[in-house]
Formats: C-alpha cells, structure tokens, sequence
C-alpha cells in the first residue's frame, strides 16, 4: 500500500514538474526576433499573407517578426533553411502544396516533411481553369471535346515539371480521359502573356492569380476546383458538380516550424497567427480575394497536410516523375 502510495505521489510531483516546464517554456518566448521564411519571391500571395500576420504579431508577441523572401528550387532553397534552424519557435516557414509535392517527386530535397512540425493554417483557396476568350467551350465538356477532336489546339500552362500546374494538367487529363500537353514556362508571367494572346489556351491557376483577368472579360472560367463554389466566382461550377471527382483540391498556405519545436511554443504561435488573421485588415483581404482562413489547431492542421500530400502522391505516383 505504501508503495503504491509513494508512486502515486511520484506521479503527481512529475506532472507538477512538467506543468511548471512548460508554463516557464511558454513565458520565455520569444526571447529575440522571429524570421518568418517565405521560400516564394516577394510580392506574391504567400509573401503577402505573411506579411499581413507577421504585423499583428510582432505587436503581439513583443518582438519583431521579420518575412525572409528565400525563393528558389521550387521553394526547396527557404525550406532546407528552415529545417536547419534551431527548433525554438525563432525561426518559421510558410509554406503550402510545394511542401509535400516537392519530397515525392524530388530525387534528393532539401528537407523531409518530418522535419517540420505543423503550427497553423494562413489561408485556403481554390484553383480555376480558365480558357482564353477566343476558344470555342464555354464549359469543360466543350473544351473535352475539342481536346478530342483537335489536340494540337489544346494546350495548358505549366509552370514546371512536377508543380502544382502541371499536376493539375494531369489530373485534368486523367479525369476526362483526354490527353493534354502542358507548355512549359520559367514563370507566372511569361505563361500569362501567351494565355492572354491566345497562343496557349488554358490555365488551371489559383482564383486569386487570375481573377483580374476573369472580371476584364480576357478570361473564361470553366471549374474551380473545391468541393463548394468559389464566392469570388458563384457562377462557375465545380469539378465535382461537373462529374470529376478527382480534381477536387484546395491550395494553401501555412506555417510550419522545425522538428522538435516545444509543443507549448507551437501553441502559442498558433494562437497568435488565427488572432492576425482576425483583424480587419486580414479579413477585408480575405473577403476581397475570396480566401477562407480556417482556424485550425495545429493538431487540425497536421491533418489537413498529411491528406493533401497523400492526395498529391497518388497524383504523382503514375507519373513516374523523378527530378534532380
């Protein structure tokens, strides 16, 4: 009896102990500045809600929170970065679909998904094919059939072996049982200015990216692809109410931390990126270009990347593709 008493109190000191741990952990961050990598270029999406959240919280958290654009390698350059980095919650990434393609179809990355421990979600957004305005489909079962029926006039932008564009194209392709060739760009930009003069003739992108060109009448979107209709296109259908399934996917942004990151500090910054995303300027934004700022636990978030990078891989798998 007496034994089992002793244990039991044993057992009460250790939690005691541990609580204490990681209250004091808690209350000692952040000790110094913050870099927040951004593995894209600046001016983009992702440099943009980093931004956004990095203001709020540098007031919030009592130090600076400083954005570090790293682009290159397909994020790859920022990421192996991060993952180097002290895991002490002094150091974050943002970071979104590249994150799991980029292990799967990369023969040596720079990183491995466990190298990092999920914080928080920034924000979600669908993906639409839009056609430029002199193809003949006002809908994808016509742009289907001419794909059938004149291949060499139906060609899509890829940004990239093995990125998200030319995922999408193969899905697309593999959905309707119509072979697609994707033309490949160094960037946005470029693939754009053919899409828009007609020497390519579609583009699945992220709403965000091409909605300027769809409200000026230059574009024509045929699909979004999430399971609800885009607020930004109420019109438009989705994959799935079309009968395709399979190109359902959302885009994302979040934040992720180095493995080993003190679970009391991911809590903390957890909870300081949804109070950013919160405030009026962020949710004007949000309204503006159609986005949803889920407010995940990181928990919640862990989950939502595992799934989508296992989505990604079955997309990838058949592909065979192997870059250096």
């Amino acid at each position: 009896m007496t034994s089992k008493r002793s244990l039991a109190l044993s057992g009460t000191a250790l939690a005691l102990c541990f609580g204490v741990a990681t209250t004091a952990i808690a209350q000692a961050f952040p000790s110094k500045p913050i870099r927040l990598i951004v593995p894209y270029a600046a001016g983009g999406s992702s440099d943009q809600i980093a931004r956004l959240v990095a203001v709020p919280m540098s007031k919030s958290l009592g130090v600076p929170v400083v954005v570090e654009n790293m682009a290159g390698g397909n994020t790859m350059i920022g990421a192996g970065a991060a993952a180097r980095a002290a895991p002490d919650g002094h150091t974050l990434m943002v970071n979104g679909v590249a994150f799991s393609v980029n292990v799967l179809v990369t023969k040596a990355p720079s990183y491995k998904t466990d190298d990092f421990v999920p914080v928080a979600s920034l924000i979600k957004f669908p993906y639409v094919l839009s056609v430029n305005t002199t193809v003949p489909a006002t809908n994808v079962a016509e742009l289907v059939d001419l794909a059938r029926k004149q291949p060499q006039n139906v060609n899509a932008i890829s940004l990239g072996t093995g990125g998200v564009t030319h995922l999408l194209n193969e899905r697309f392709a593999s959905a309707v049982g119509v072979p697609i060739t994707s033309v490949p760009y160094r960037g946005a930009a470029p693939a754009l200015v053919d899409l828009l003069s007609g020497q390519v003739q579609f583009y699945i992108d992220a709403t965000v990216s091409s909605i300027q060109h769809i409200r000026s009448g230059k574009l024509r979107p045929l699909a979004v692809t999430t399971d609800e209709r885009s607020a930004l296109l109420p019109n438009v259908p989705t994959f799935k109410e079309l009968g395709y399934p399979g190109m359902t996917q959302e885009g994302f942004f979040g934040v992720f931390a180095p493995k080993g990151t003190p679970q009391p500090i991911v809590d903390r910054l957890n909870a300081e990126v949804i109070k950013a995303l919160a405030t009026p300027e962020a949710v004007a934004l949000f309204e503006r270009d159609g986005l949803k700022a889920p407010a995940y636990t990181p928990k919640q978030f862990a989950d939502f990347v595992k799934k989508d990078g296992a989505v990604w891989a079955e997309t990838i798998k058949p592909l065979k593709i192997q870059l250096d």
